[in-house]
């Protein structure tokens, strides 16, 4: 499902976002709603969950005991700010969360609170699915999350943003019972719940790491032991996180390769092969170019000269869900 009230004219927007939110929240725009309000949500049902990602423009929200009424609507919702400010409160505690953070809301008791220009995405899930972890749910609700496991959970969301698009029936079960061990490792940790969870939290992991990776391919100062420090393991952890692909160094040089092999053959790229191999942290040409021939098959001139000629790059396979959510191979 998605819903954006950009098809609508710039004075309607406003009462378009109340109409489709009418049955989730009270809103009252913080600017003024002539001039226009740009939102967005695009949701996907998964089972048993519900994942939705909202673009908000700045506005005040009211969740009332007049809507819960009415909804019958005892869910929770997990949720990561990406972009902008998000505050809300209850009676009793309340959170300002800021890009990175992650949030627990409980939609069983009224709340309120605004949000600047936010993006954040959010996982709805029902109290019947999660029963037994009720009482700790409850007593966690309208905070900011805190903790390892908030962060491994903020990654696990992000990632299913990213690939939501594409999941598949197989998928979504994956995604509901990786989701079920990861929140109650969060909120009871025992080493019951720790060892269920020890597959999807490896591949939370797993997925910090290779964002991190991929954000400083062309850092010289890009190790092992710095993408440790970043996601909070050990070099042996991080090994193992790694193993499928040769361990971390592997990984980093193959995909330092793969951003050069993306250079050599754009269009708008003229630069000497020397000087895309230097950029991501090859200081050796002889020794790039050797390493270069070895994972693709050709060397770096001829990539370029393929190109050039009308030729098309090798396209990389794509997994699953699944695959990502197994990579380490722990089930």
């Amino acid at each position: 499902m998605k819903f954006n009230t950009e098809s609508f004219e710039r004075h309607e927007q406003f009462d378009a976002w109340c109409d489709f939110t009418s049955s989730m929240c009270e809103l009252e725009a913080i600017e003024s709603p002539k001039s226009g309000f740009i939102a967005s949500a695009e949701s996907y049902h998964l089972g048993s969950l519900q994942l939705t990602s909202f673009k908000l423009s700045p506005m005040r929200f009211k969740y009332t005991n007049d809507i819960i009424r009415k909804a019958s609507f005892d869910h929770w919702c997990i949720s990561i700010v990406t972009k902008g400010t998000a505050a809300a409160a209850d009676d009793d505690r309340g959170f300002r969360a800021t890009a990175g953070d992650t949030v627990l809301h409980s939609y069983a008791r009224p709340f309120e609170g605004r949000v600047d220009v936010t993006n954040y995405s959010g996982l709805f899930f029902s109290r019947d699915e999660f029963w037994d972890v009720a009482d700790e749910l409850d007593n966690t609700a309208h905070q900011q999350v805190h903790g390892p496991m908030s962060h491994i959970l903020g990654d696990f969301l992000a990632s299913l943003e990213h690939r939501a698009a594409k999941l598949t029936v197989s998928d979504g079960k994956a995604v509901n019972e990786a989701f079920g061990h990861l929140l109650r490792a969060m909120v009871r940790q025992t080493p019951a719940s720790m060892e269920a969870a020890r597959a999807p939290i490896a591949a939370a992991q797993f997925e910090r790491a290779r964002r991190y990776i991929n954000s400083n391919l062309k850092s010289p100062s890009l190790t092992p032991d710095l993408v440790c420090r970043d996601v909070g393991v050990s070099r042996r952890q991080l090994y193992y996180l790694f193993e499928q692909q040769g361990g971390v160094a592997t990984y980093i040089r193959n995909r330092r390769l793969a951003a050069c092999y993306s250079a050599l053959v754009k269009a708008s790229e003229r630069r000497l092969i020397g000087q895309i191999a230097y950029e991501y942290g090859f200081t050796n040409l002889s020794s790039f170019c050797r390493q270069f021939s070895a994972r693709y098959g050709f060397a770096p001139s001829e990539a370029r000269a393929a190109w050039l000629a009308g030729g098309s790059a090798p396209t990389q396979e794509v997994g699953t869900f699944v695959d990502w959510l197994l990579l380490t191979g722990e089930r």
